[in-house]
């Protein structure tokens, strides 16, 4: 098994200070993993390490650990810079958003649930990250004729605003115009809302991260029923799978944000050769 040691002794070893060897770890320059809430460095990457190599895409196992923790910090300029780097490194807004910021969010998620945070770190790392994703947001847009309108929403009783930000600026990245209603949205203010956009609405995209909220989905796609004739795309941490989505009502279910683009652009597709 290959040795690995602390990178503070990392540091030392290259001659370097502590928080050069940690840039190098969270550019994605240097490997390393946490043990035992530090950071470690096997010896043989260590050994193969170059200060003078270009900064390599960031490592998906590396840098959303360093996220969350500056995310639970409430480090809104430490976060930033973390994506910052990555991007200069080459991942795109939509690498950020889905193998970095998602991921990162997650961790903090399983830690809370695992009693390692209080609600209130959960809450800092959070309204931290939605102001990280605003910067990203105002700094990269879709130039060119729009592709339809999409509108996001978060279920009544749902608080997190973060979901859908996300989603929004993805789907803008990709070209369409998008209405994000933010987090407890009544389904009356859904429908308000799609009926002022008129012929343009492509779609609706519901998320639900609350766990025992399904009923309050299932009512909102029953009120929605009728009201709205776009496709709804429906998906969340409040579900456990695709089929107990489908049992809710008329929607189409989506496991991921990813899986939410993709059907998306599936539904523009459709439109497009209607």
């Amino acid at each position: 098994m290959t040795d690995t040691i602390t990178l503070t002794d990392a540091s030392e070893r290259l001659g370097v200070h502590y928080m050069t060897a940690y840039r190098y770890v969270r550019t994605g320059r240097l490997a390393a993993h946490k043990a035992g809430g530090q950071w470690r460095v096997t010896t043989d990457d260590l050994e193969h390490f170059s200060a003078d190599e270009t900064p390599r895409a960031p490592r998906a196992e590396v840098l959303p650990p360093l996220i969350a923790e500056r995310l639970v910090a409430g480090d809104e300029n430490g976060t930033y810079q973390l994506i910052e780097d990555a991007m200069a490194a080459g991942a795109t807004a939509e690498e950020v958003y889905l193998d970095l910021i998602g991921p990162a969010m997650t961790t903090v998620g399983e830690r809370w649930h695992q009693g390692e945070l209080t609600i209130a770190d959960e809450h800092v790392a959070s309204s931290t990250a939605l102001r990280v994703v605003s910067r990203i947001g105002s700094r990269v847009a879709s130039r060119g004729r729009s592709r339809g309108t999409i509108v996001l929403a978060s279920v009544a009783e749902d608080y997190h605003f973060l979901p859908t930000a996300m989603i929004r600026d993805l789907l803008r990245f990709r070209g369409y115009d998008v209405v994000d209603l933010g987090a407890n949205t009544p389904a009356q203010s859904i429908i308000d809302r799609a009926t002022t956009i008129g012929d343009d609405l492509l779609a609706i995209g519901l998320a639900s991260t609350t766990p025992g909220a399904q009923d309050i989905a299932r009512q909102t796609l029953n009120d929605l029923d009728g009201a709205v004739s776009v496709p709804i795309v429906v998906g969340g941490g409040a579900f456990t799978g695709l089929d107990q989505i489908r049992s809710l009502g008329d929607c189409i279910p989506s496991e991921s944000a990813r899986h939410a683009l993709d059907i998306f652009d599936d539904i523009h597709a459709k439109a497009r050769a209607r």
